[in-house]
């Protein structure tokens, strides 16, 4: 009869219960979002904290943004409110609508209610060939030379302003068409004041994108800088950080963090200066409008251009700290 097997033999037979440890742990992709997102939370703090350290150089750093980004974003409200400005001006864009001589007031009245029905027509106005040859009577002085005329020359006009808004070849196409009318003698319009009006505000959008373009460069490089700078402060930390096993995009997240933190900062200060200069202008040139009669409001910086402006340095201070740190995080080497 053999003896029994001893425990180790029994130990060694028992089948293997399976093992469950950290190496068999499936990870949800639930926790991994909370995880990476608790780790940028923590970073972009202790970003902020690092930059709140050093407050001279920091303040010096927004400072540069801000008025960097203050100088394009104040000739674009200007440009805004000029463009409004000339909203006020639709009498300079005038056609005159010459009528002709056996056209009665009455068939003219009729003409200026068709007139004012047509699309684009911001207002019209009739002036008899009695109120015209007495406003010639008293501008030129011609008084006893008129009288000796038989009869009036002057033959009734209706002034047609266009609404400003209205496109060029559709001004001019509002003008043919009365130039169609049977009633209708000539119509006078002087285009070259759109012309000129249309290349002005060209030309002032063309310069406020050149000069936002250049200080914008203007902020990559002195962000790019400012992180160089402080790349090179933390050279024996990156490499420790790397001997551990950090990886590059470990490594220059604190980094993109700092350019971030840079461009907001930036923006809201150059906000809060636009705010400021709208401020201190629009009260004079309110009380200058009114001198003219004209209820003309300085307009500020709306919402969507501050967030435009918020969003555009943010996006700047990253470019530049991702410049900087794709130039000089490679060389670092543990």
């Amino acid at each position: 009869m053999s003896a029994p097997d001893s425990p180790k033999r029994q130990t060694a037979n028992a089948p293997r219960k399976p093992q469950v440890g950290a190496s068999t742990h499936k990870v949800s992709l639930k926790d991994q979002l909370n995880g990476w997102a608790q780790q940028h939370q923590l970073v972009a703090v202790e970003t902020l904290m690092r930059l709140l350290t050093k407050p001279l150089g920091s303040i010096m750093t927004w400072l540069v943004i801000a008025i960097s980004l203050t100088l394009p974003g104040a000739m674009w409200m200007t440009l805004d409110n000029l463009s409004q400005l000339s909203n006020r001006f639709q009498a300079s864009g005038s056609m005159s609508v010459y009528l002709k001589p056996a056209v009665q007031d009455t068939q003219a009245q009729q003409l200026l209610s068709r007139i004012e029905s047509m699309d684009g027509v911001a207002d019209v106005r009739f002036i008899s060939a009695d109120d015209a040859l007495a406003e010639f009577r008293a501008s030129s002085g011609l008084g006893e030379a008129l009288d000796l005329l038989p009869e009036n020359p002057l033959p009734g006009v209706i002034v047609v302003e266009p609404e400003l808004a209205l496109p060029q070849q559709d001004v001019i196409a509002l003008a043919d068409s009365l130039r169609s009318e049977p009633r209708v003698d000539s119509v006078e319009l002087d285009t070259a004041w759109l012309d000129r009006l249309h290349a002005l505000l060209a030309l002032s959008e063309r310069i406020v994108w050149v000069m936002g373009a250049l200080l914008a460069l203007g902020i990559l490089l002195v962000v790019g800088n400012t992180i160089r700078l402080s790349i090179a402060a933390r050279v024996d930390e990156i490499r420790v950080t790397k001997l551990v096993g950090a990886t590059n995009a470990w490594v220059r997240r604190p980094f993109l963090y700092t350019g971030l933190w840079f461009g907001m900062v930036g923006g809201l200060v150059s906000w809060i200066l636009l705010a400021i200069g709208w401020a201190l202008v629009s009260g004079p040139v309110e009380d200058l409008a009114a001198l003219y009669g004209s209820e003309y409001r300085l307009l500020p910086l709306s919402a969507g251009a501050a967030l435009v402006l918020l969003l555009g340095a943010m996006l700047l201070g990253w470019l530049g700290a991702w410049w900087s740190v794709v130039r000089h995080l490679h060389r670092i080497e543990p």
